[in-house]
């Protein structure tokens, strides 16, 4: 069975605080396994976050979307931005991970987790939006 559900944020808190009533529900509804959730949780929180701070550089009132898709076996969550391009599969891994935490660098330790808590990671640019595409298989 697919289900489908989107939601349209603004590029502010207050838009997260949405996104994860909205997550959590769904979670609930479509009886969403706990460590499915979290992982999608983090995930999810990690690349809106991103498009927030880096994207819209903290200007509000921007438009991000977000498609929830059920499939038999896995879940799919679809993040759709207009801002300036960026594919964070780019991002280099932290090769610092063996070191104490205050001997790390700064940065990059959150797309390192999504790829880590997602099954597939994928980005596109399409008439002008970045889109994300996280996908966490359910069996």
């Amino acid at each position: 069975m697919l289900r489908n559900k989107i939601i349209n944020i603004k590029s502010r808190i207050s838009g997260m605080e949405i996104m994860n009533e909205q997550l959590a529900k769904l979670v609930k509804d479509w009886e969403i396994a706990d460590d499915v959730a979290f992982s999608m949780n983090l995930a999810l929180e990690e690349i809106v976050t991103n498009i927030i701070d880096y994207g819209y550089k903290g200007v509000e009132d921007y438009d991000i979307i977000i498609r929830f898709t059920l499939e038999k076996h896995r879940l799919r969550i679809q993040i759709k931005d207009n801002a300036p391009e960026f594919n964070p599969l780019d991002v280099k891994d932290p090769d610092d991970l063996d070191k104490p935490l205050e001997e790390r660098n700064v940065g990059g330790l959150g797309i390192h987790l999504v790829k880590k808590f997602t099954d597939n990671f994928s980005y596109r640019r399409s008439n002008g939006k970045n889109i994300v595409t996280l996908t966490k298989n359910l069996a």
